[in-house]
């Protein structure tokens, strides 16, 4: 009974599903080669030898990726910071997962893995200590609370229950690596382990804390109870960033739809690639040759054939090219389909466009970044709080996410009219500094009353020679 607890849940197998392609696609051209038929089907009558050179030909032009990556950068502009608590949460942020990483970068892998799969999560832990351990001891050993980015594929399943009208998590299941010291120093042991954390609930009433379960497999590699402890925690610390949200706890990925379409380039691709090959090496033909005849020949410089037969002919089949160029056709028409969806921000437009064209697109991604930047916001927040409580602090929490990017992305026609405006005196020195702050043109430790001072101050050019 205890092997069940491995068993993945319906709702996490259901968004394992629905995320495979962009968490393949994000992995690299390698681990698509790697996947094979999953995703570049075998044509019938083509040799497995055949298909695997295909294969190996195939490049993986990455739309999802570099789409992630350049919303994420701009995001990530200005660094996620913690504003001022007085309390150690100040300092807690700057090695916030107790592996070195401040908060703003633990956030861009925990919002990258969301545009990934729609959801990840934030657990807040702490090291197991005795109850005698002083606060000072504490801090010297460390023993303090931290964050723990998960994926959905190190979830293996949860349960929910209403509590007080609102949906609660009550148990989670999670899969974790670790690493037990062997005879050999250098070669340490693997092994999975399975978390289960469980919130008693009765009668829709929360009656206890939260209770911890592991589970190690035995020799028949079978997952059963290793050790099992209460906890203090009133709930379970465990915060989800649902970029994609289609419920509580649940959520569909951010790029299924230009997943769909980088597939899509990936067969065509292969295509493309397959058919250039045969297009540079034409197809012999022979005419009027034995088989045994055909069974010596050997192709190449300073080589001659012959044969009795005066009727005898060798030629070549060769491709016309109108497929390869329908071929590259589908190629270019996939990756502005690609740039509409998403890559606008990484690729240049075909054709003409207007500043007005460019904003309005700009407005879409940038509204949409607006929304998950407000969801990472408040994710972070509840962590912070789940921290809070964990170490008996009490404080307001505001976590600072960048999402003044609206103006950075507007084009250089929009600063020329700036530029107009204030030449004919519409906006002032200020408000003109501002913009260009806004748009990271100036520093933005530029203050306009100190320019104004410091070109007020700064000497007049003397004029050449001398005055008589």
């Amino acid at each position: 009974m205890s092997n069940s607890v491995a068993k993945i849940s319906p709702e996490i197998q259901e968004m394992l599903d629905a995320s495979a392609p962009s968490r393949d696609l994000v992995r690299g051209g390698s681990w698509m080669r790697e996947q094979a038929t999953k995703y570049l089907p075998q044509f019938p009558q083509e040799t497995d030898d055949d298909y695997e050179a295909r294969v190996k030909s195939t490049w993986l032009f990455d739309g999802v990726g570099k789409t992630i990556e350049d919303l994420s950068g701009k995001v990530f502009e200005m660094p996620v910071i913690l504003s001022d608590t007085g309390t150690d949460l100040d300092m807690w942020q700057y090695n916030v997962d107790l592996q070195g990483r401040d908060l703003s970068q633990f956030a861009r892998e925990c919002f990258d893995e969301a545009q990934v799969s729609g959801i990840s999560f934030i657990m807040v832990d702490a090291p197991a200590r005795a109850s005698d351990v002083t606060r000072l001891q504490a801090q010297q050993q460390n023993l303090r609370p931290y964050f723990v980015g998960l994926s959905i594929e190190d979830i293996i399943g949860y349960r929910t229950d209403i509590i007080d009208n609102t949906p609660t998590l009550t148990q989670i299941r999670i899969m974790e690596s670790i690493t037990e010291d062997t005879d050999d120093e250098f070669d340490p042991a693997v092994l999975e382990q399975i978390r289960v954390l469980t919130l008693p609930v009765e009668e829709g009433r929360i009656v206890g804390t939260v209770n911890v379960r592991l589970y190690r497999k035995n020799d028949a590699q079978e997952f059963m109870l290793y050790t099992e402890y209460e906890t203090q925690m009133p709930r379970i610390y465990v915060a989800a960033v649902d970029l994609g949200r289609d419920g509580f706890m649940k959520a569909k990925p951010c790029h299924a739809r230009l997943a769909e379409i980088n597939l899509a380039h990936w067969r065509s691709q292969s295509d493309q690639a397959n058919i250039m090959h045969h297009a540079r090496a034409p197809m012999k033909y022979f005419h009027g040759y034995s088989r045994e005849d055909l069974e010596s020949f050997t192709e190449g410089a300073g080589y001659a054939f012959y044969s009795s037969n005066e009727n005898a002919k060798i030629g070549v089949v060769e491709h016309s090219g109108a497929a390869i160029d329908a071929g590259r056709t589908e190629l270019k028409d996939m990756e502005f389909q690609m740039q509409a969806m998403g890559l606008q921000l990484i690729m240049s437009r075909s054709g003409s466009s207007t500043a007005t064209g460019d904003m309005i697109d700009e407005n879409k991604v940038n509204s949409r970044l607006g929304m998950w930047a407000d969801t990472l916001k408040d994710t972070l927040e509840l962590a912070f709080s789940y921290m809070a409580e964990m170490a008996g602090i009490t404080t307001e929490i505001d976590v600072i996410v960048n999402k003044d990017y609206a103006a950075n992305a507007l084009s250089h026609l929009d600063m020329d009219a700036i530029n107009k405006m204030y030449l004919a005196e519409v906006i002032s020195k200020q408000t003109y500094i501002n913009e260009a702050k806004r748009r990271n043109l100036l520093s933005e430790e530029v203050n306009p009353e100190d320019e104004a001072e410091m070109i007020e101050m700064a000497p007049m050019d003397e004029p050449d020679g001398n005055i008589g």
